[in-house]
């Protein structure tokens, strides 16, 4: 028992002179190495702040090909995880492409706040990664307010608004500072000159508005990545040619879901020969000289903004069309005058193979967010000698906005 106290006040000394000798300090300057951006934006900043080797993961939320950031600047957020930083890089940001996920070795790297954004600078481009991994990071849908209330935490985060009203820009264009009042709070947006939307007209209101939430100061940012970051109205219309019908090939107004289409030398189908998606479509055919039948599906109303346009298409699977010598075309048409008159915007060739199922187009509009538009698909296939042209199934017309 004497032993053991004897030891026990032998160590009590032995680490009393430890302590207080001269020879024994704690450095001033350690490295650190978060392993997320999540602990990179808990660091605190400090004058002696130096960084070691890390492999840090974030994927580019930032779009250089669409030019609406700074030069040299590069967003990434951890994915999974509501949190982002700021890169400032030498050189091009082109090959940082949105969507890719990178890896920052933070190594002699510098954190600091500009204008009021947690940046990392002195980060060299061989620093930063591409792992050959991708994936579209989702916007947090939000509002004004909790924005507010949490910029300086989220950092530069993806971010969606729905029901914005937009007031600002350069004379009537979706150029400079725009203001975003989504009835709750008030932030702002930048739309960079060199963008490429920015000679688009300024919309004053969008139905969801997504951008990387950005600070200078005291003012709150959400810029855009890309034009489709603005929607304008509807995400998609789909047209099925479900809800009315007609056994009459001779011009007519039927009602469908879109709004009031003519159709002129068409019937609604559903038979089962006819190829369509659900209960029907429309067997489209025309006849040269007969002026009520002249083969066209004619929208009777506009839209707005429509970006792309999915046609599906068929070949009524009869033996004069399937073993038709010339092509069986449509042509798809746009006015933007309220239809008084039309352009080709493409014309597509229809497969007569019987066994064929419905095959569908894209075809590329890319309207102004306050432009209207409407469409009509011709039936442009050479006539037979009984001057009626091929039958075509024609269903589910998809607009993209």
């Amino acid at each position: 028992m004497k032993r053991i106290f004897t030891q026990s006040i032998l160590l009590v000394l032995v680490m009393a002179f430890w302590s207080c000798s001269d020879d024994i300090k704690i450095p001033d300057n350690l490295f650190s190495k978060p392993q997320s951006i999540t602990g990179l934006r808990k660091v605190q900043i400090k004058d002696n702040l130096r960084f070691g080797e890390t492999a840090i993961k974030g994927i580019v939320i930032s779009d250089p090909a669409s030019r609406n950031i700074e030069d040299g600047i590069v967003i990434v957020q951890q994915e999974g995880k509501e949190v982002a930083i700021v890169l400032e890089l030498d050189g091009s940001t082109e090959q940082y492409s949105l969507g890719a996920e990178v890896e920052l070795n933070m190594e002699n790297a510098k954190l600091s706040f500009i204008d009021g954004e947690l940046t990392v600078t002195n980060l060299p481009a061989s620093q930063v990664k591409i792992t050959g991994k991708r994936l579209a990071i989702a916007p947090k849908i939000t509002n004004l307010p909790t924005i507010l209330a949490n910029a300086e935490y989220w950092g530069p985060i993806l971010i969606k608004l729905e029901k914005v009203d937009i007031s600002g820009g350069n004379s009537g264009m979706l150029s400079g500072e725009l203001t975003l009042d989504d009835g709750i709070g008030t932030v702002f947006s930048t739309i960079h000159p060199d963008a490429d939307f920015s000679n688009n007209e300024l919309p004053d209101f969008a139905e969801a508005y997504v951008g990387i939430l950005r600070k200078n100061d005291s003012k709150v940012f959400i810029n855009p990545r890309n034009i489709d970051d603005i929607q304008v109205g509807l995400l998609e219309l789909l047209e099925d040619f479900e809800d009315a019908t007609s056994s009459s090939y001779d011009i007519k107004t039927l009602s469908f879901r879109s709004g009031n289409w003519l159709i002129d030398g068409g019937i609604t189908a559903a038979t089962a020969s006819d190829l369509k998606n659900g209960k029907q479509s429309i067997r489209l055919q025309g006849t040269v000289g007969n002026a009520k039948r002249n083969g066209i599906i004619e929208m009777e109303f506009d839209l707005k903004a429509v970006k792309t346009l999915r046609i599906s298409h068929g070949i009524y699977p009869a033996a004069a069309e399937t073993s038709n010598v010339n092509p069986t075309t449509l042509d798809i048409e746009v006015s933007k005058d309220g239809g008084k008159t039309y352009t080709l915007v493409k014309q597509v060739e229809v497969d007569i193979d019987r066994n064929s199922p419905l095959k569908t187009d894209i075809i590329n509009v890319n309207a102004g967010f306050s432009e209207n538009v409407r469409f009509r698909i011709v039936n442009s296939s050479t006539p037979f000698a009984n001057n009626n042209r091929p039958r075509i199934n024609v269903d589910d017309i998809l607009f993209e906005f």
